[in-house]
């Protein structure tokens, strides 16, 4: 009983996970379609900016190009460790 709600829950998470990504796919190519429309204008500043993070276990490794991409990526990292401290507790009052 508990565990087809862990397995609903996983489909779930995994059908969000899809959707996330195809539809950063479609906003990805619809900047890219606005900045070739203002590069044949002639505006060609582009500047690339991202960061990322690595977790090993409960340890963080955060790495960035810009101070707005790490600040960017700490804060969604508390998230994640909140949400993941949380569904773990859950899942332990559960059983």
């Amino acid at each position: 009983m508990v565990y087809e709600l862990l397995i609903a829950v996983g489909i779930v998470v995994v059908l969000i996970g899809i959707f996330l990504i195809f539809s950063g796919f479609l906003f990805s190519m619809k900047k890219l379609g606005e900045m070739k429309e203002l590069g044949e204008r002639g505006n060609r500043s582009a500047e690339t900016k991202g960061g990322g993070i690595i977790m090993i276990g409960p340890i963080p490794i955060i790495f960035g190009s810009d101070k707005t991409s790490l600040q960017t990526v700490i804060i969604l990292t508390i998230v994640l460790m909140v949400v993941a401290f949380l569904l773990f507790w859950l899942i332990r009052k559960v059983l």
